[in-house]
């Protein structure tokens, strides 16, 4: 008895310091990685207690800010410190007014990230809301992108009773299409239609966001629509189902996997020197609900930031939160995103100048 008793406390010694010896290594190797490398010692605990601020360079309501508060409800518990996260509204200037405030005079630290209008990023490259671009402070290229949430496909499409039921009809007939303004993506599209494909589209501006547009198609008052197909699924996810509207068109890199009949305007454009100036307009679809964060935030900050974003586009609970919001997820990370830009940016200048011709900003 005592000599079992003798082996079972030997045993439980041994055991003891077995698990002693491995926490002291484990320990050392840690302390180790921390003198190689202090930074990731003081960025473990960075963000303890701290507040992660997103800012939307949209409205409140808007696409852009419910995607905003959707992936800032959840990030903040796939960083280490588990920070809070809360969302400011800036919108003005499709994004520029956030876009220059949080680039030149933003928190450098990690705690400021900015939620812009796809389109900003392109502002030096197209024009599209300043001459030469100059309204952008900032150069994209250069900015710490963390991902997009979702890549947009912009749709043309018709009621169910208009005249206007098919791309077909398109290119045969003359009829009205209606945006929110001169300078959005739709008005674009209509633009490059008319000069790419001689169609004879009359555009009329003003209508106060996609739900007033639906509401003028529906109506009668125009003929189609240019919205981003995720948008019309979220807001009138019975119109496609019940087949009261036609998807005309569908503009984007690829075809969308619920849209396999609907032509890609690059399938109706006549040669590859159109395909190529038109790719540089409409691919910043890609990165359709993007977040960036400044210039001069510390690397390995953003390498946590990149980090959280990628694990909460994978997160159950926020998949599920986008299923019930009628959301889309098709998200890229944000070294995609940047390679995206870098990309376009490099574009051969003979058909940048060409894409701003086609879009009258290039004088």
């Amino acid at each position: 008895m005592r000599i079992n008793l003798f082996r079972s406390v030997a045993r439980s010694s041994h055991i003891k310091l077995g698990l002693r010896m491995r926490e002291f290594v484990c320990t050392a190797l840690f302390a180790t990685a921390l003198m190689l490398d202090p930074a990731k010692a003081q960025d473990s605990e960075f963000y303890r207690g701290k507040t992660i601020t997103i800012f939307v360079g949209s409205d409140v309501g808007s696409g852009y800010d419910a995607y905003a508060r959707l992936v800032g409800r959840h990030i903040g518990k796939h960083i280490p410190g588990n920070p809070v996260t809360v969302v400011q509204n800036q919108p003005g200037a499709g994004s520029i007014t956030m876009a220059n405030a949080l680039a030149n005079v933003g928190a450098r630290d990690g705690t400021s990230i900015g939620a812009p209008q796809s389109s900003v990023a392109f502002e030096r490259l197209l024009y599209l809301l300043s001459p030469e671009g100059r309204a952008a402070n900032f150069d994209a290229t250069k900015l710490n992108w963390l991902g997009t949430a979702a890549q947009d496909t912009f749709v043309m499409l018709g009621w169910h009773k208009s005249k206007i039921r098919s791309a077909e009809d398109m290119l045969a007939k003359e009829f009205v299409v209606g945006t929110s303004g001169p300078n959005t993506d739709g008005s674009l599209i209509v633009a490059i239609m008319n000069k790419l494909l001689d169609t004879k589209i009359k555009l009329i501006t003003g209508y106060k966001g996609t739900a007033a547009q639906l509401l003028a198609l529906e109506s009668g008052e125009i003929d189609a629509s240019s919205m981003a197909y995720a948008t019309v699924k979220t807001l009138r996810p019975n119109l496609q189902r019940d087949k009261e509207i036609s998807i005309l068109l569908q503009i984007g890199r690829e075809r969308h996997p619920d849209l396999a009949n609907a032509p890609l305007l690059s399938d109706l454009l006549k040669n590859e020197e159109d395909r190529a100036s038109v790719s540089i307009i409409f691919d910043k679809y890609q990165m359709g609900r993007p977040f960036f964060a400044p210039v001069g935030v510390p690397a390995e900050r953003i390498a946590v930031l990149r980090a959280g974003f990628d694990a909460s586009m994978k997160d159950p609970a926020l998949i599920a939160e986008a299923d019930k919001q009628k959301l889309e997820l098709n998200p890229l990370t944000g070294a995609q995103v940047e390679a995206l830009i870098m990309r376009l940016y490099a574009s051969p200048q003979e058909q940048v100048k060409r894409a701003r011709l086609l879009l009258g900003t290039e004088k």
